[in-house]
Formats: structure tokens, sequence, C-alpha cells
């Protein structure tokens, strides 16, 4: 066998080898984009067998319409324009469709086959992108996410800032300010630790009332498994900061052998709305407060406002008992 005429049969046998074994598809046009070649990889990407696609234009079978629907005439499309003018189209996005019509995002390059300075075909070398853009969008979502949760952090710095900051004692205000801080700096620590979606209730007021020196047993918490979403366990972390700030400093938590009792039902969910009960004992003789601080406009109109429910406070002598309830419960 001449030396020429075995050089050329050891390349197409090398030729076939990377074709079959390539994990993207590859395609074989002839001049006017009608399918010569398809490897085994393409095959599989879009379902149709390389006897089916033989001498027909892969367009009419791969890229036959836009996602929205629209008919995509192969003279409009990128790809089909290396036939007409020669040029090699590099890393171009698209959308081609199995045979089954599902849509399969794809990166493809198609490199025109000249023959003195004739486009007699192409080369198309196709790339399912869609693991890609999977992670794209999702990375899309969580930066959206992370940029609300930011805004609404802000806000609520704000709006503590503002209400903590505020009298003549500066001292006492810092200390107040850095200690709601803290709480909602436990509550995003908690959120974070589970991954940013959801919360255990249990978890929230464990780690709420981690600064205050409760005693043993003097806490007593009771309820279900239920989870919270981020806004709601933060809005429940600075409520429980609140009642136990009060009440270790006038309530059950102020002196020897008081006790609160932290208790909840239902599922925080349309059928089961939740219901959460805080109830101090042994403490001293409890008094209305006659001015409405920033903890208790917090309970009212934020926490409830967050769980859509209503809260009574009730300022009984034998300790305060706070309630979250349904809105519709009487």
């Amino acid at each position: 066998m001449p030396h020429q005429a075995a050089q050329r049969l050891m390349e197409d046998e090398l030729a076939g080898l990377i074709t079959r074994h390539a994990l993207e598809a590859i395609f074989l046009l002839d001049g006017q984009g009608r399918t010569v070649f398809a490897n085994p990889a393409a095959e599989a990407l879009f379902g149709w067998s390389m006897a089916e696609l033989l001498d027909r234009p892969l367009h009419d079978m791969l890229h036959h319409h836009h996602p929205d629907g629209r008919p995509f005439p192969m003279q409009d499309c990128p790809l089909g324009r290396v036939f007409a003018t020669g040029e090699s189209l590099r890393a171009h996005e698209d959308v081609f469709f199995h045979r089954d019509g599902r849509p399969i995002p794809v990166s493809c390059s198609n490199a025109a086959v000249l023959r003195d300075g004739v486009v007699t075909g192409g080369v198309l070398i196709v790339r399912d992108i869609s693991e890609r853009r999977l992670y794209e969008r999702h990375r899309e979502l969580l930066l959206d996410e992370l940029n609300h949760r930011v805004r609404n952090m802000l806000a609520v710095v704000r709006a503590v800032a503002n209400q903590s900051l505020t009298g003549q004692d500066m001292a006492a205000a810092r200390e107040s300010f850095l200690s709601r801080l803290d709480a909602m700096a436990e509550a995003q620590a908690l959120l974070t630790q589970d991954g940013g979606i959801e919360a255990p209730l249990r978890s929230v007021i464990e780690h709420a009332l981690r600064a205050f020196p409760a005693g043993d047993g003097a806490v007593r918490l009771e309820g279900p498994a239920v989870t919270l979403s981020p806004r709601k366990a933060l809005t429940l972390a600075m409520a429980v900061h609140e009642l136990a700030t009060n009440a270790t400093k006038y309530g059950a938590l102020s002196r020897p052998g008081g006790a609160v009792r932290v208790s909840w039902s239902g599922a925080d969910s349309a059928a089961q709305p939740l219901r959460l009960v805080w109830q101090e004992a042994g403490g001293p003789p409890v008094r209305p407060p006659r001015h409405t601080g920033f903890g208790t406009r917090m309970i009212r109109q934020a926490l409830a406002a967050e769980f859509e429910a209503e809260i009574d406070l009730d300022f009984a002598p034998g300790g305060l008992v706070c309630t979250l309830r349904p809105a519709s419960a009487a």
C-alpha cells in the first residue's frame, strides 16, 4: 500500500475514533446544511438516529422555531449563514429541540468547510449547557434573595436604631441597641446554619434566649416541630429578645424562682395557623407600663403583621402573658 494511501486510512480511522467517542454532538453538513454525518453523542442528545437525519436539513430537524414558538427560517439562523458567507461561528448560544419537542440550551460552533474558496459544508459541534443554565438561574435567584434580605435587614437595623438611640442616657441606649443587634445576628446565624431557607421555631427561641441568665429550668419550651421562613424567624427572634429583656429587668427572670413557659401549637400554615404563648410566673407583681416602648410596638405591630396574627399582652399581676393567635380566632 502506498504511503499516502496508508496515511489517509490512518487519518480516517483516527477521525472515526474521535467522533465516535466525543462527548459533544458532532454533525457534518453539506453546502446546503443537509446532514452527512452525526456521531453517537448527537444521536443521544437529540433523539434522532443518523439514518433518520441523513440528507435532511439539520436546521429543520433541530432548530425549526424559536423558544417562544415563532418559526425560525434557516436563512435567519446565524448557524445557517455560515454556508452563505463562509465565516465560521464560534461559541454561539441558542436553543435546539429534541425529537420529542423538549428545548435544549446549547453552545455550538459551526466551522465552514472550504474547497477552492467555495463553501462545501460545515462541521457543527454542539454542547448541552442545560446544567450550566440551571446553575445560572439558581445563582440569580440566590442573588435576588440576598439583595432582598440585605435591604430588609438594613431597614430593620435603621428602625431599631431610631427607637433605641433616644433619650438622655446614651450609655443605656447604646446597650439596648447592641443587644438588639446581637439578637438579629443570632437569628441570621441560625438561618445560615440551616441553609437560609427556613429555621426551626424551637431553635429560633433558644438562640434568642442565649444572652439571658435564665438559670436552669427557668425557661421551658413546649410545642411540636415547626419551621419558619427567614422573615418570620427574624421577627420572632426580635420579639423573644424584647420579652426576655423585659422579664430580666422587671419580670419572672429578675428574681430566683421565676419561670417562663413558652408553648405553641399549629404548623404556621393556612390549615394549621400558629398559636404561641409566652407566660411568666414567680416574678414580682406586674404593672402595665406607663409608656409604649419599642419592644411593645415591635411585638404588637411587627410580630402581628409578619405572622398575620393578633397579639394579646396581658399584664396580669401574677406574670405577663403574651399570646400570638390567628387573626380569625376569637
